[in-house]
């Protein structure tokens, strides 16, 4: 189903869910993931004002639902819980032609020889939590947010071992006149290491914003011309005023983003952090202006 919307159309993912909450009153530092069980109903008007304003893919409220990250919080014993009531949530807001994806973000602890944390262990904490919400029904997956190819590389084997499809993205900052992640890694080298691989799309999301993210398309562009791509940047590149967070891309400067990113032929767009409906809805009346004015030309 996946494969065959893409050879149809560009398809517009969802938006933020982590700042959206934070919006309805999430503390900060406590984990988002945790919001399914006690505030379900708000995860699901995020969800559901996604589905609304015209996206394609909705993702559930899993990002962080693995053990290592929720015992930190000593709910690991609800793990279970947690990642199968995100995905009821969120397959409850769905209409025809929207797809449900899990989302699956980077463990938070460092790969040796980085780190402390071993390739076993990691490989071994994404199995359960691939393992848990394929038992609920899902079959793709975003992984999302990577800083390294290798611990990316461990979440897609658990994927494709369950007989599950994923989409792998990484998150870049400026590098002087670069884009690379956290350890140095940039999409010419992520190309290289995934593009072989029978991943759904290769993207980026989070840490910049629009005018940057298309930049990024453009380096992943250059190096495969044919790789299905996606992305989802900020609503901006996040700015500190006072104590607040603060995004400033508009969702006009979105709209007129996606433009440049259609003629990179990029064909999965959304929004990360500081994004909302309207930021989705923007996308959504772009892209189908621009289809509709190709079929008249």
């Amino acid at each position: 189903m996946f494969r065959e919307l893409l050879s149809q159309k560009v398809l517009i993912f969802d938006g933020a869910m982590g700042t959206r909450l934070q919006k309805k009153g999430l503390p900060a530092g406590y984990p988002p993931e945790e919001w399914n069980l006690s505030h379900p109903e708000i995860v699901r008007e995020i969800h559901q004002s996604y589905v609304d304003a015209g996206a394609d893919l909705i993702q559930t409220n899993t990002f962080g639902a693995n053990r290592l990250r929720l015992q930190k919080y000593n709910l690991a014993e609800k793990i279970r819980d947690i990642n199968r009531q995100a995905v009821s949530i969120a397959r409850s807001t769905l209409k025809p032609g929207v797809v449900l994806l899990a989302s699956i973000g980077p463990l938070g602890e460092f790969l040796e020889p980085f780190g402390d944390l071993t390739h076993q262990k990691a490989r071994d904490t994404f199995q359960e939590q691939v393992e848990i919400l394929r038992e609920a029904g899902i079959e793709f997956f975003h992984l999302e947010t990577f800083n390294s190819s290798q611990e990316a590389m461990l979440a897609f084997e658990a994927v494709h071992e369950t007989g599950g499809k994923a989409m792998v993205s990484f998150t870049f900052d400026r590098r002087g006149n670069k884009f690379a992640t956290l350890l140095g890694e940039t999409p010419e080298s992520l190309v290289s290491t995934f593009s072989t691989l029978p991943i759904l799309s290769l993207g980026a999301n989070c840490g910049t914003g629009m005018k940057e993210m298309i930049a990024i398309m453009a380096e992943y562009r250059k190096h495969h011309p044919h790789l299905f791509l996606s992305a989802k940047p900020n609503a901006g590149v996040p700015q500190l005023r006072g104590e607040t967070v603060v995004y400033t891309e508009t969702p006009e400067d979105f709209a007129r983003g996606a433009i440049d990113l259609l003629a990179l032929n990029v064909q999965i767009i959304g929004g990360c952090c500081g994004t909302d409906e309207r930021y989705i809805k923007a996308l959504k009346d772009a892209t189908e202006k621009e289809r509709t004015r190709e079929k008249t030309q």
